[in-house]
């Protein structure tokens, strides 16, 4: 069975997480029913370039100054935002995925983003499930929201790299559901967080 042009460019994103132009020549010379199919639509693989460069980022976290990293973030939660909202509804398909993220991989991610942040990686919040039975606001951190979000993602993106169709429809219907009801609202309280930790003045 012959590989399409998308199937070749999504390989590339996912294994090497470079960045595509919106809609290339390429892209529009492909194979109409290529073209109709969600997996493989161009805002997908805009979402898919984005969610493997923050994937690449959270697991280079350790490289990172923290003033560089909190920008780096800043800049990236909005695009992955943007990205998946733009995708709209998905067709449900019949499936399961078993996810790919270990409990190792997120651990990893985790306490390298919480190491860079150090001391400001700890923040209040409310917009979280806790809040329901308590009157105080609740103690959150910006790297378990981070790495909350990878999990999200770089599941999507193991499952995309098999390139097995069914599976992929699967996945992609899933992260974007998970995103109504869940690591959406966790993006925004984490950019939040960053927002306030970039720019607020301290005595």
């Amino acid at each position: 069975m012959p590989v399409s042009t998308q199937q070749v460019i999504l390989q590339e994103i996912v294994e090497a997480g470079t960045l595509i132009p919106p809609l290339s020549e390429t892209l529009k010379e492909t194979h109409k029913n290529m073209e109709e199919s969600q997996i493989y639509s161009p805002k997908t693989l805009e979402f898919i370039t984005v969610a493997s460069e923050y994937c690449k980022a959270l697991e280079h976290c350790r490289e990172f100054e923290q003033h560089d990293f909190i920008d780096v973030m800043r800049n990236l939660l909005p695009m992955v935002y943007l990205k998946v909202s733009l995708i709209g509804e998905i067709e449900e398909a019949e499936g399961y995925n078993e996810p790919k993220v270990t409990e190792d991989d997120y651990n990893y991610v985790r306490s390298g983003v919480a190491a860079v942040l150090a001391e400001k990686d700890d923040y209040l919040d409310v917009f979280v499930e806790d809040f329901k039975y308590s009157e105080q606001p609740i103690l959150c951190t910006i790297s378990e929201n981070l790495a909350d979000i990878y999990q999200a993602l770089r599941n999507l993106l193991e499952i995309f790299r098999s390139n097995y169709e069914d599976a992929m429809q699967v996945a992609l219907y899933d992260t974007v559901e998970d995103f109504k009801l869940y690591w959406g609202q966790t993006l925004l309280n984490a950019l939040k967080a960053l927002h306030d930790v970039r720019f607020s003045v301290k005595d």
